[in-house]
């Protein structure tokens, strides 16, 4: 089996396993942005079996939170709250990745009178242009810093990698995307412009990484294979293969690995009318860095599959409900989610964070897999 197999990342950084907790926001963290005892539980229930864990998600700078009630990596002070989950999740050689983002035009106000940052004002995704502000020159610079000071209180935390979070709209996303981005500058308009802000912040990440590390430490990237607010299956098709070609330029930067987000990594592909693997698609065109396979994962039948084509794979639903998944796909046992109705007796023993149960119960059919 595949999935058992250990894996070295490019930078040095060796999983035991193949497989990833994928990141999930517990929407647990404190208002000020610091971990709390029942975010620790969560992930000291459902560690030591995986490969590696990403923690959901950590906001560089103030006005990059995108949502209350999540961890921030925005100052120095924030660095022995950050600790205290990489050490929880550390346990057995089971890697702790942190999951950074900027929300961009997506980013929660603060108050009324706060304006939010776009890439460009002509974007028609933008709710109210009045309510935004378009980044100049200078502020682009200073969230490529931003990223780079959340990489160095990262690797002095103790995390063994960051994934930036280049998709889901955040601001990454934004200025890569075409709805997004009509910009007229260095920053946008061609494809390959649009992709200098993600390009820029891997470099600067790779340096910080490299002057400061003291042990192997991995950069990887969340990344969306097309921009899912079109509508249109044309739409849809012309964005993925935007997609093909800037995943092109990433595989030459030097990256421990793209993690892909897909509501199904196994499902076929239409492409030019015609049907295609959609993984073998990905493989195709990423030639140096290893993939993270994700989507409807949930037997070990279907994570071995995955693994024929990516070097890695990835869940989160499982392990709300079931915290030793890992261990059931190694040990190739069958999976099963709960049936009957979820109560607060299921919360309490399987630690969920209550703010993600409220989430559960509106949607528990998708947490389910029904």
């Amino acid at each position: 089996m595949k999935v058992v197999e250990k894996y070295k990342l490019p930078s040095g950084v060796e999983l035991k396993n193949r497989l990833f907790f994928a990141p999930i926001s517990t929407m647990e963290d404190a208002l000020d942005g610091k971990i709390t005892e029942n975010e620790l539980a969560f992930f000291r229930q459902r560690t030591g079996k995986v490969g590696a864990i990403v923690v959901a998600s950590a906001y560089v700078s103030q006005n990059g939170r995108g949502y209350g009630n999540n961890i921030s990596i925005s100052h120095d002070r924030f660095i022995p709250s950050l600790s205290k989950i990489a050490q929880t999740i550390q346990k057995n050689e089971t890697k702790a990745i942190l999951q950074i983002y900027h929300g961009g035009a997506n980013a929660k106000r603060r108050d009324n009178t706060d304006l939010l940052y776009c890439v460009s004002h002509q974007s028609t995704y933008l709710e109210g242009s009045n309510d935004y502000h378009e980044l100049t020159e200078t502020e682009i610079q200073k969230n490529i810093s931003d990223y780079s000071k959340a990489i160095l209180r990262a690797v002095k935390a103790g995390f063994d990698g960051v994934e930036l979070h280049v998709a889901n709209s955040y601001l990454p996303n934004q200025f890569l995307l075409p709805n997004w981005n009509l910009r007229n500058d260095q920053w946008g308009g061609s494809l390959r412009k649009r992709v200098k802000f993600t390009e820029e912040i891997i470099k600067a990440s790779l340096r910080v990484i490299q002057e400061n590390k003291e042990t192997p430490f991995a950069l990887g990237i969340r990344f969306s294979l097309e921009d899912t607010m079109l509508m249109e299956d044309n739409e849809r098709e012309k964005s993925f293969k935007e997609s093909l070609a800037i995943l092109k330029i990433l595989d030459q930067l030097g990256l421990d690995y793209i993690h892909l987000t897909s509501s199904d990594c196994l499902a076929k592909k239409e492409l030019n009318n015609n049907s295609f693997d959609l993984l073998e698609i990905i493989k195709q065109v990423v030639i140096k860095t290893p993939v993270i396979s994700s989507g409807n994962l949930l037997q070990s039948e279907s994570v071995e599959q995955a693994l024929q084509h990516t070097e890695l794979a990835s869940a989160c639903r499982p392990f709300i409900f079931v915290p030793n998944w890992a261990e059931k796909i190694v040990n190739q046992e069958e999976v099963i989610l709960p049936e009957k109705l979820l109560t607060g007796e299921t919360r309490q023993t399987y630690n969920i964070p209550r703010n993600l149960w409220r989430g559960i119960l509106e949607t528990p059919d998708w947490y389910l897999y029904r």
